[in-house]
Protein backbone atom coordinates (compact mmCIF):
# COMPACT_ATOMS: atom_id res chain seq x y z
CA UNK A 1 0.00 0.00 0.00
CA UNK A 2 1.45 3.38 -1.04
CA UNK A 3 0.97 5.93 1.71
CA UNK A 4 0.34 9.45 0.44
CA UNK A 5 0.37 12.87 2.09
CA UNK A 6 -1.57 15.69 0.40
CA UNK A 7 -0.38 19.27 0.87
CA UNK A 8 -3.08 21.55 -0.55
CA UNK A 9 -4.98 24.51 0.87
CA UNK A 10 -8.33 23.43 -0.60
CA UNK A 11 -10.17 21.03 1.70
CA UNK A 12 -12.77 19.95 -0.85
CA UNK A 13 -10.12 19.12 -3.44
CA UNK A 14 -8.08 17.09 -0.95
CA UNK A 15 -11.20 15.26 0.20
CA UNK A 16 -12.05 14.51 -3.40
CA UNK A 17 -8.63 13.00 -4.03
CA UNK A 18 -8.91 10.94 -0.84
CA UNK A 19 -12.26 9.53 -1.91
CA UNK A 20 -10.92 8.48 -5.32
CA UNK A 21 -8.75 5.66 -4.01
CA UNK A 22 -10.02 2.38 -2.59
CA UNK A 23 -8.00 -0.30 -0.77
CA UNK A 24 -7.66 -2.42 -3.90
CA UNK A 25 -6.02 0.52 -5.72
CA UNK A 26 -2.94 0.04 -3.56
CA UNK A 27 -2.94 3.74 -2.66
CA UNK A 28 -4.16 5.37 0.54
CA UNK A 29 -4.24 9.04 1.53
CA UNK A 30 -2.82 9.01 5.04
CA UNK A 31 -3.10 12.71 5.86
CA UNK A 32 -3.89 16.14 4.44
CA UNK A 33 -2.38 19.45 5.52
CA UNK A 34 -2.89 23.00 4.27
CA UNK A 35 0.26 24.34 5.89
CA UNK A 36 3.64 23.46 4.38
CA UNK A 37 5.39 24.38 7.60
CA UNK A 38 3.79 21.29 9.17
CA UNK A 39 5.54 18.91 6.80
CA UNK A 40 8.63 18.12 8.91
CA UNK A 41 6.50 17.45 12.01
CA UNK A 42 4.17 15.16 10.06
CA UNK A 43 7.01 13.22 8.46
CA UNK A 44 8.66 12.76 11.83
CA UNK A 45 5.71 10.78 13.19
CA UNK A 46 3.93 9.30 10.15
CA UNK A 47 5.38 6.97 7.53
CA UNK A 48 4.80 8.55 4.12
CA UNK A 49 5.83 7.16 0.73
CA UNK A 50 4.82 9.99 -1.62
CA UNK A 51 3.89 13.65 -1.17
CA UNK A 52 1.28 15.28 -3.42
CA UNK A 53 2.13 18.95 -3.30
CA UNK A 54 0.25 21.97 -4.63
CA UNK A 55 2.28 24.93 -5.88
CA UNK A 56 0.02 27.86 -5.09
CA UNK A 57 -0.60 27.99 -1.32
CA UNK A 58 -0.93 31.07 0.90
CA UNK A 59 1.22 30.11 3.90
CA UNK A 60 4.16 28.42 2.18
CA UNK A 61 4.06 27.70 -1.52
CA UNK A 62 4.98 24.32 -2.97
CA UNK A 63 8.42 25.32 -4.22
CA UNK A 64 9.31 26.71 -0.79
CA UNK A 65 7.98 23.49 0.79
CA UNK A 66 10.54 21.51 -1.19
CA UNK A 67 13.31 23.76 0.10
CA UNK A 68 12.05 23.24 3.65
CA UNK A 69 12.06 19.45 3.24
CA UNK A 70 15.59 19.50 1.86
CA UNK A 71 16.85 21.74 4.67
CA UNK A 72 15.30 19.40 7.24
CA UNK A 73 16.91 16.36 5.65
CA UNK A 74 13.78 14.73 4.20
CA UNK A 75 14.09 13.09 0.81
CA UNK A 76 10.56 11.93 0.07
CA UNK A 77 9.41 11.71 -3.58
CA UNK A 78 7.25 14.71 -4.47
CA UNK A 79 4.60 14.89 -7.17
CA UNK A 80 3.38 18.40 -7.92
CA UNK A 81 -0.42 18.44 -8.25
CA UNK A 82 -1.42 21.83 -9.58
CA UNK A 83 -3.40 23.81 -12.14
CA UNK A 84 -0.29 25.73 -13.24
CA UNK A 85 1.34 24.65 -16.48
CA UNK A 86 3.65 27.57 -17.21
CA UNK A 87 7.26 26.67 -17.99
CA UNK A 88 8.40 28.89 -15.13
CA UNK A 89 6.50 26.80 -12.58
CA UNK A 90 7.45 23.49 -14.18
CA UNK A 91 11.13 24.43 -14.33
CA UNK A 92 11.14 25.59 -10.69
CA UNK A 93 9.56 22.32 -9.53
CA UNK A 94 11.95 20.15 -11.53
CA UNK A 95 14.98 22.09 -10.32
CA UNK A 96 13.89 21.51 -6.72
CA UNK A 97 13.69 17.77 -7.36
CA UNK A 98 10.03 17.01 -8.07
CA UNK A 99 9.71 13.58 -9.70
CA UNK A 100 6.26 14.22 -11.13
CA UNK A 101 4.08 17.08 -12.32
CA UNK A 102 0.35 16.45 -12.67
CA UNK A 103 -2.36 18.94 -13.57
CA UNK A 104 -5.52 19.01 -11.49
CA UNK A 105 -7.63 17.95 -14.43
CA UNK A 106 -5.84 14.58 -14.52
CA UNK A 107 -7.81 11.35 -14.43
CA UNK A 108 -7.64 8.92 -11.54
CA UNK A 109 -5.54 6.58 -13.70
CA UNK A 110 -3.02 9.34 -14.47
CA UNK A 111 -2.73 10.36 -10.84
CA UNK A 112 -2.37 6.73 -9.72
CA UNK A 113 0.39 6.22 -12.30
CA UNK A 114 2.21 9.32 -11.10
CA UNK A 115 2.04 8.13 -7.47
CA UNK A 116 3.19 4.61 -8.36
CA UNK A 117 6.06 5.93 -10.47
CA UNK A 118 7.18 8.22 -7.65
CA UNK A 119 7.19 5.33 -5.17
CA UNK A 120 9.36 3.31 -7.59
CA UNK A 121 11.79 6.18 -8.12
CA UNK A 122 10.50 6.98 -11.61
CA UNK A 123 9.14 10.20 -13.08
CA UNK A 124 5.71 11.03 -14.45
CA UNK A 125 4.54 14.15 -16.24
CA UNK A 126 1.02 15.06 -17.27
CA UNK A 127 0.52 14.56 -21.03
CA UNK A 128 -0.42 18.21 -21.36
CA UNK A 129 3.09 19.39 -20.39
CA UNK A 130 5.20 16.70 -22.06
CA UNK A 131 6.56 19.13 -24.65
CA UNK A 132 7.67 21.65 -22.01
CA UNK A 133 9.32 18.96 -19.91
CA UNK A 134 11.07 17.53 -22.97
CA UNK A 135 12.41 21.00 -23.82
CA UNK A 136 13.62 21.42 -20.24
CA UNK A 137 15.58 18.15 -20.22
CA UNK A 138 16.91 18.83 -23.71
CA UNK A 139 18.15 22.15 -22.37
CA UNK A 140 19.96 20.34 -19.56
CA UNK A 141 21.70 18.03 -22.01
CA UNK A 142 22.87 20.94 -24.18
CA UNK A 143 23.79 23.26 -21.34
CA UNK A 144 21.02 25.72 -22.21
CA UNK A 145 18.54 25.01 -19.42
CA UNK A 146 15.31 26.87 -19.92
CA UNK A 147 16.31 28.24 -23.33
CA UNK A 148 14.16 27.51 -26.38
CA UNK A 149 15.54 25.65 -29.37
CA UNK A 150 16.22 27.74 -32.48
CA UNK A 151 16.01 26.40 -36.02
CA UNK A 152 19.00 26.52 -38.36
CA UNK A 153 17.30 29.27 -40.35
CA UNK A 154 16.72 31.33 -37.21
CA UNK A 155 20.39 30.97 -36.30
CA UNK A 156 21.31 32.16 -39.81
CA UNK A 157 19.15 35.23 -39.31
CA UNK A 158 20.84 35.99 -35.98
CA UNK A 159 24.32 35.64 -37.53
CA UNK A 160 23.33 38.03 -40.29
CA UNK A 161 22.06 40.57 -37.75
CA UNK A 162 25.29 40.18 -35.79
CA UNK A 163 27.19 40.99 -39.00
CA UNK A 164 25.24 44.22 -39.26
CA UNK A 165 23.04 43.26 -42.20
CA UNK A 166 19.63 44.88 -42.59
CA UNK A 167 16.42 43.16 -43.66
CA UNK A 168 16.98 43.83 -47.37
CA UNK A 169 20.54 42.49 -47.28
CA UNK A 170 19.51 39.37 -45.34
CA UNK A 171 16.73 38.76 -47.83
CA UNK A 172 19.17 38.88 -50.75
CA UNK A 173 21.79 36.77 -49.03
CA UNK A 174 19.43 33.97 -47.96
CA UNK A 175 17.17 34.13 -51.03
CA UNK A 176 14.02 34.71 -48.98
CA UNK A 177 11.55 37.59 -48.99
CA UNK A 178 11.92 40.59 -46.73
CA UNK A 179 8.57 39.66 -45.18
CA UNK A 180 9.98 36.22 -44.28
CA UNK A 181 13.07 37.83 -42.73
CA UNK A 182 10.87 40.09 -40.60
CA UNK A 183 8.71 37.14 -39.55
CA UNK A 184 11.75 35.08 -38.51
CA UNK A 185 13.18 38.05 -36.60
CA UNK A 186 9.91 38.63 -34.77
CA UNK A 187 9.63 34.93 -33.86
CA UNK A 188 13.22 34.78 -32.63
CA UNK A 189 12.78 37.80 -30.39
CA UNK A 190 9.56 36.34 -29.02
CA UNK A 191 11.26 32.99 -28.29
CA UNK A 192 14.20 34.62 -26.53
CA UNK A 193 12.07 37.29 -24.82
CA UNK A 194 14.17 40.23 -26.03
CA UNK A 195 13.02 43.56 -27.46
CA UNK A 196 16.02 44.91 -29.39
CA UNK A 197 18.56 43.54 -31.84
CA UNK A 198 21.35 44.39 -29.42
CA UNK A 199 19.74 42.27 -26.68
CA UNK A 200 19.15 39.49 -29.19
CA UNK A 201 22.77 39.38 -30.33
CA UNK A 202 24.19 39.56 -26.80
CA UNK A 203 21.94 36.75 -25.54
CA UNK A 204 22.69 34.61 -28.59
CA UNK A 205 26.42 34.96 -28.02
CA UNK A 206 26.11 34.26 -24.29
CA UNK A 207 24.04 31.11 -24.89
CA UNK A 208 26.10 29.81 -27.79
CA UNK A 209 23.44 30.18 -30.47
CA UNK A 210 26.03 31.94 -32.65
Amino acid sequence: MIKVLIVDDHDLFAEGISSLFKPDDGIVIIKHTKNGYELPAILSVIEIDVILLDIDMPVLNGIACMDLLKNKGYDKPVVMLTMHQSMRQIKAALEKGACGYVLKDASKAELAQAISNAKEGKTYFHPGINDQVFDYFRGLSTGRTGMPELSDREKEIIRCLADGLNTKAISALLYISEHTVKTHRRNIMHKLNVKTSAELIKLSVDKGFI
